[in-house]
């Protein structure tokens, strides 16, 4: 059975560093990497040190496409601007995205639709629930 490859867009916030904790812990699912906005001063730092885990060799960039490229699902805590660019990208790329950001206005909420038309895109905006949904839904995928 294949491992089910996760990148994490916003790597270095709060909810993206537990999620790299969460990915790496989880049997039947591999960290594919983690991205963060240009500026930040994360990017170049181990992902696994940023998640309190140690090092895991993998580095946080700012290339989305790249990270798309390498995984099977892309869960994205950033901001509501990058997860529009974000969900256009998985879209061209019919990658599947899990969108946790929050502040997403009306057009943004209709970007996200259209970019749904072509892949797999789950906005979720509250992850008090959500957050155990999609662990929930990570752990399924693993076994399939």
């Amino acid at each position: 059975m294949a491992e089910l490859r996760i990148g994490i867009s916003g790597c270095g916030g709060r909810m993206g560093r537990m999620l790299v904790a969460e990915v790496a812990a989880t049997p039947g699912c591999r960290l594919a990497g983690g991205v963060e906005n240009a500026s930040s001063r994360e990017l170049g730092k181990d992902i696994g040190e940023l998640a309190g885990i140690g090092p895991i060799g993998l580095v946080a960039s700012s290339d989305i496409a790249a990270l798309l490229k390498n995984a099977d699902v892309v869960i994205d805590f950033s901001t509501p601007a990058a997860s529009v660019i974000h969900a256009q990208l998985a879209a061209a790329a019919k990658k599947a995205l899990v969108i946790g950001t929050t502040g997403l206005d009306a057009q943004a909420n209709a970007a996200l639709r259209e970019a749904a038309k072509s892949a797999p895109i789950l906005w979720a905006p509250n992850m008090s629930l959500g957050i155990n949904l999609m662990l929930g839904l990570v752990e399924q995928m693993a076994h399939v």
